[in-house]
C-alpha cells in the first residue's frame, strides 16, 4: 500500500510540474483602421488625412507612421479626438523623420485607461503645394495593443470618405460643382468658338468666291472685248494676210488671187478686147472678099 501511495503521489507531482511549465495561450484581438484621404485638390487647398478606428475592443497603445509627398504637401499640424485629449493622463506624440529620402510622420499615443472609441482618432492637416488627383500619403501600422497590452491584428483600408465632417463634405461638393461648372463653361466656350470660326470661315469663303467671280467676269469681259476688236481689225485685212498669219503647219487653202483694179475686173477688159478684135477681123475679111469679086 505504501508503494502504491508513493506512485500516485509521484504522478500528481509530475502533472503539477507539467501544467506549470505549459505557456498560457492568448487569442489576439483585432481592430479596423481606416485612412480617410482628401482627393482632387488644387494648389493652396487645406486638406486632411484622417485615421479612423472601428471594431475597437479596447486599446492601450497606438503606433503608426504616415509617409507623404513633400513636393505636393506641407504638414501643418494634427488634431486628436476630444475623448483622447480630455484625459490628461493620456500621451500623444507626432514627430517628423526622414525615411527612404522622404518625410514620415511617427504617430504615437499611450492611453492611461482602456480606450474603446470608434471614431476619428487623429486628423493630420496639410497645405497643397502641387495639385493632385489621389492624395499622396501611405499609412503603415507599427503596433496597436489591447487593454492587456497584447498586440492586436489590424485590418487597414483606405476610404476617401472616412472621417469627413459635414464642413468637409460641403467643401468637396462645392469644389465638385465648381469643377463641373468650369468644365461646362469650357465646353460652351469651345462650342461657341467653333461656331464662330465656322461662320467666319463661311463668310470669308463667300466673300472670296464673290470677289474671285467678279474678277473672273471682269477679265472675261475684257478678253471678249479684246477678241472683238481683233476680229474687227482682221476683217480689214486681205485673205493673204490671214493665211500668212495662220499656223504654218496647216496647208494653205486655195484662194482667188486675181488682181483687181478698182471696181472694174481686168478679165472683162480682156474679153471686150477679143470681141473687138474678132469684129475687126470679120469686117476686114468681108471687105477683102468683095474686092476679089
Amino acid at each position: 500500500m505504501k508503494r502504491l501511495a508513493k506512485l500516485l503521489l509521484g504522478i500528481c507531482m509530475a502533472l503539477i510540474v507539467s501544467l506549470a511549465a505549459t505557456p498560457v495561450v492568448t487569442y489576439a484581438s483585432s481592430i479596423n483602421l481606416t485612412l480617410g484621404t482628401t482627393d482632387n485638390a488644387k494648389v493652396g487647398d487645406t486638406v486632411t488625412a484622417r485615421i479612423v478606428l472601428g471594431n475597437n475592443p479596447g486599446m492601450s497603445t497606438f503606433a503608426v507612421k504616415l509617409a507623404y509627398n513633400r513636393d505636393a504637401l506641407t504638414y501643418t499640424g494634427a488634431t486628436w479626438a476630444s475623448s483622447v485629449t480630455s484625459n490628461s493622463n493620456n500621451v500623444q506624440l507626432i514627430s517628423e523623420v526622414t525615411e527612404n529620402g522622404g518625410p514620415v510622420l511617427n504617430i504615437s499615443s499611450i492611453l492611461n485607461q482602456t480606450y474603446s472609441g470608434n471614431e476619428t482618432f487623429v486628423t493630420l492637416n496639410f497645405t497643397v503645394k502641387q495639385a493632385y488627383t489621389t492624395m499622396p500619403v501611405t499609412l503603415t501600422v507599427r503596433e496597436l495593443t489591447d487593454s492587456s497590452y497584447n498586440t492586436m491584428t489590424v485590418n487597414t483600408v483606405v476610404d476617401a470618405n472616412a472621417g469627413k465632417t459635414n464642413t468637409q463634405n460641403s467643401q468637396n461638393n462645392s469644389q465638385s460643382q465648381s469643377n463641373s461648372q468650369s468644365q461646362s463653361n469650357s465646353q460652351n466656350n469651345s462650342q461657341n468658338n467653333s461656331q464662330n470660326n465656322s461662320q467666319n470661315n463661311n463668310q470669308n469663303n463667300s466673300q472670296n468666291n464673290n470677289q474671285n467671280n467678279s474678277q473672273n467676269n471682269s477679265q472675261n469681259n475684257n478678253n471678249n472685248n479684246s477678241n472683238n476688236n481683233n476680229s474687227n481689225n482682221n476683217d480689214d485685212t486681205t485673205i493673204d494676210d490671214t493665211i500668212d498669219g495662220s499656223d504654218t503647219t496647216k496647208k494653205p487653202s486655195k484662194v482667188d488671187k486675181t488682181p483687181k483694179t478698182g471696181t472694174f475686173d481686168i478679165r472683162y477688159l480682156f474679153g471686150a478686147a477679143i470681141v473687138v478684135f474678132l469684129a475687126i477681123a470679120g469686117i476686114c475679111i468681108k471687105v477683102l472678099g468683095k474686092k476679089k469679086m
